[in-house]
């Protein structure tokens, strides 16, 4: 494919407006994204020394994506998570003098923004940039409120850079409100046919958030005994918790704050300006995957960069809410270069 933006209109609609695939390209590297959900479907890679892999889990068109919200087992694939990401306990947050109640959609709990959300939106292109390098914006018009108390703008911009890919979350407060939004990519350095456990898994983190029975955070940070050198990464596959993790560890580098690294050697580095690293091996899905693949519950690992979960519920956590006027910028670059 030739470097650059290239962009397909998939003669569909949702939420009114036209639904596109949009490919970022150039000699190493092709991302293919969907606007509903401002979704990465996939990132193939093609380096020197490696075959040629696509290290993320997705499903072969945009509408397996918007049929997974008929399902309580929703696995988010790719998609942008928000306007609160992980969950919130008994659906509520103080809010000023009082509280404010969302709609629960786990129990009693509410999970990635519940029902309506960023994930089961079709965003807007708002721009794209063939130079310096490929990128696309996307928009979610000012008019969704997603149940919060203030409205705000959000954008995100993918932008596919010589050696990794730069994922950028803006929100923009309109009144005052709160957000936690993520990118919900699941990854495997292998490529997405294989298994995750087959990769090595390295994590900057001394601590992570205790939980109680419903996975919500108790506010107590936990050390972790397995990492005995607090300059050295983590090894996953040695905390007590694998493979079945979901955990949200407290990130102690500023860059290059996890690695993944397949059983060739092909590395995937990322990093991001939050505070959490939520990393997530999980269940089976109900749908088909790209070229037939049938996902298992160890096909990938998701690392959802975030504040902490339940964050506005525990006064020593992140700071989530927005004044009107405020902003607040979430990001997540995916280095490949090896």
């Amino acid at each position: 494919m030739a470097s650059g933006v290239h962009i397909i209109d998939l003669k569909a609609c949702a939420d009114e407006r036209p639904v596109y695939q949009v490919l970022l390209a150039h000699a190493h590297a092709t991302v293919s994204l969907f606007s509903f959900g401002a979704t990465l479907q996939s990132l193939t890679l093609d380096l020197p020394g490696f075959a040629r892999r696509d290290v993320v889990l997705g499903y072969p068109d945009w509408r397996t994506y918007q049929k997974t919200f008929d399902f309580s087992g929703n696995a988010y694939m790719g998609s942008i998570i928000g306007p609160i990401a992980g969950r919130l306990g008994r659906a509520s947050i103080p809010w000023k003098d009082g509280s404010w109640s969302f709609e629960p959609n786990e129990g009693v709990n509410l999970l990635h923004g519940g029902r309506n959300c960023f994930s089961n939106h079709n965003w807007k292109i708002k721009s794209i940039a063939q130079a310096p390098y490929p990128s696309v914006t996307f928009e979610l018009e000012e008019k969704e409120k997603f149940n919060l108390p203030g409205r705000l703008n959000c954008q995100v911009t993918y932008t596919l850079m010589e050696m990794e890919i730069q994922i950028q979350i803006e929100t923009m407060a309109l009144e005052d409100t709160i957000a936690n939004p993520t990118q919900h990519g699941y990854f495997n350095p292998n490529g997405h046919q294989g298994s995750v456990l087959a990769a090595q898994t390295f994590v900057f983190t001394e601590k992570y958030l205790e939980l109680n029975r419903e996975k919500l955070p108790s506010g107590v940070l936990l050390k972790i005994s397995e990492n005995s050198d607090p300059n050295e990464p983590l090894l996953l596959s040695e905390f007590v918790q694998y493979p079945h993790v979901d955990t949200a560890f407290l990130l102690n580098k500023k860059q290059r704050q996890a690695r993944l690294i397949a059983a060739d050697g092909f590395q995937l580095q990322f990093s991001t300006n939050q505070p959490i690293f939520q990393v997530y091996i999980g269940g089976e899905v109900a749908f088909q995957g790209k070229e037939g693949q049938v996902y298992h519950r160890h096909s990938g690992i998701c690392l959802e960069q975030q504040a902490e979960p339940d964050a506005p519920n525990h006064e020593h956590f992140s700071d989530i809410y927005l004044n009107k006027g405020q902003a607040k910028i979430n990001s997540l670059t995916i280095q490949f270069e090896q």
